[in-house]
């Protein structure tokens, strides 16, 4: 059996943050192959506050459930005011060249009832919200065939049942009444943790060692691992980082001893960084392989790790001193004095280069134009497209991008939230997407609007009211 190769075909949430209802498809599932072996890429634009970095965070949480950790308690504040729970659901396309899947995954995220941890939460270490419903659904394609789209997983968290349909609970178990008690210990534990179930070590251990179909435990195994390694988010809080000259955010995906890891190490910009030895040495080889792309990037960069010595660190043991460098024509200077855009290509470079050659990796980057001058983006974007392998979602201001993908690939927002994302219509082969967007930004034409019209003269009154009221 070959590693499984998978792709996001569709996204739907619901009640999360500015979102009452968004429905994405990405372009390969717009395909007549969804399976297609090249790059896919999904741009998302749309003025400020309209449910760009919304639909990041909504990938947030699928990685943390899909890789079994558990939700930051900061989620809670992602839910719709006033609505008690956000509803997510994933239709992803598995392969491994001989099997062919569609697999969607259904749940919801539930603020956890107040009476039951708010009085005994004194310090504030239980998670306030709950992974409260999972569903797993899938078909298989057979002689060109779908097959009838059925039932894996349908599993309410607050039940005592661990899950339907009994006939998949049995072959999943293995008809173990143990191992179904075992997963009924589990699946509280869940709730505690604020993990998903499904995807819980616990459980993962527990269909390895005793599933008895064996594409049950391929397609659970593979979006597990998905969750693991292939899906990757970079937010905006590490380009605030940069931006304060704080600190450089590493991604990084590498394979070590037969294993795999993926992450990211922070190194600060502002005064060296005293780190364990073994962070070094990975830095270093992680920077070894970035140079090789940077130098093409921007002509004649390369970034380095200055050794500036051993030196005890707050838990006693020994680290490194270090210092991130920039070097040019042989002459280092200490990296927080290149520009915001440079730091940002350094930030994310590692894992561009692991999206561009994994097809089975998804990287989702927001505002990715961040600092970055526009040609240069476009070019990026066109490396990608034309030679990329795997998956890469971003949000962006710049419309540079527009210009260098095909349409399919660019999704806007909308003013309505119960339809935040749309396609543009009426778009024709010989139209510049750039101007049809500007066009449709000012005049209309869509079925939804996607502005929410601003006045510049009320602009101007209110920045003079507002002088006014400093100089008084």
């Amino acid at each position: 059996m070959g590693k499984m190769v998978i792709r996001i075909l569709r996204a739907e949430i619901n009640n999360f943050q500015n979102v009452e209802h968004g429905a994405l498809r990405f372009a390969c599932n717009l395909k007549d192959d969804i399976f297609e072996s090249s790059s896919d890429i999904l741009g998302i634009y749309g003025q400020n506050g309209s449910g760009k970095t919304t639909f990041i965070h909504a990938l947030s949480v699928l990685d943390a459930l899909l890789s079994g950790r558990k939700l930051p308690k900061e989620t809670v504040n992602f839910i719709t005011k006033d609505k008690d729970t956000s509803h997510f659901s994933f239709e992803f396309g598995l392969n491994d060249v001989k099997n062919f899947y569609r697999v969607i995954y259904d749940f919801s995220i539930t603020k956890r009832e107040r009476d039951t941890w708010e009085e005994d939460d004194e310090a504030n270490t239980i998670n306030p919200v709950i992974v409260s419903y999972e569903k797993i659904r899938y078909s298989y394609l057979e002689n060109g065939i779908w097959s009838k789209l059925r039932t894996l997983i349908d599993c309410n968290l607050i039940e005592e049942k661990v899950f339907r349909p009994d006939a998949r609970l049995q072959d999943l178990t293995g008809g173990s009444s143990k191992i179904v008690d075992e997963l009924r210990v589990a699946k509280k534990l869940a709730i505690k943790q604020s993990t998903s179930f499904v995807f819980s070590k616990e459980t993962q251990k527990q269909i390895v060692q005793n599933c008895t179909v064996q594409s049950y435990k391929q397609i659970l195994r593979a979006l597990y691992l998905f969750g693991r390694f292939d899906l990757y988010i970079i937010g905006n809080r590490d380009s605030g980082l940069i931006s304060l000259n704080m600190a450089i955010p590493f991604s990084f995906r590498m394979e070590r001893d037969n294993s795999l890891s993926m992450g990211s190490i922070f190194i600060r910009l502002d005064k060296p960084s005293v780190i364990p030895e073994e962070i070094y040495i990975l830095v270093g080889k992680v920077i070894e392989v970035m140079n090789t792309v940077l130098c093409e990037i921007i002509p004649g960069l390369q970034v380095g790790l200055l050794n500036m010595g051993k030196q005890i660190m707050q838990d006693g043991t020994e680290g490194i001193s270090v210092e991130m460098v920039s070097i040019r024509n042989e002459r280092k200077i200490p990296l927080r004095y290149e520009s915001e855009g440079i730091k940002k290509i350094i930030s994310i470079l590692h894992m561009l280069i692991a999206m561009h050659n994994n097809p089975s990796m998804t990287l989702a980057i927001d505002e990715l134009d961040s600092g970055i001058f526009e040609y240069l983006l476009g070019e990026l974007l066109k490396v990608v497209r034309d030679s990329g392998k795997g998956q890469l979602i971003f949000t962006s201001h710049n419309l540079r991008p527009l210009e260098m993908l095909h349409k399919s690939s660019i999704l806007f927002t909308t003013t309505n939230p119960n339809n935040r994302y749309i396609r543009l219509t009426n778009v024709k082969t010989n139209n510049n997407l750039r101007d049809l967007y500007y066009h449709d930004l000012i005049l209309g034409g869509q079925k939804e609007s996607i502005y929410e019209a601003t006045n510049s003269f009320a602009i101007a009154r209110a920045l003079r009211m507002a002088g006014a009221n400093i100089e008084k």
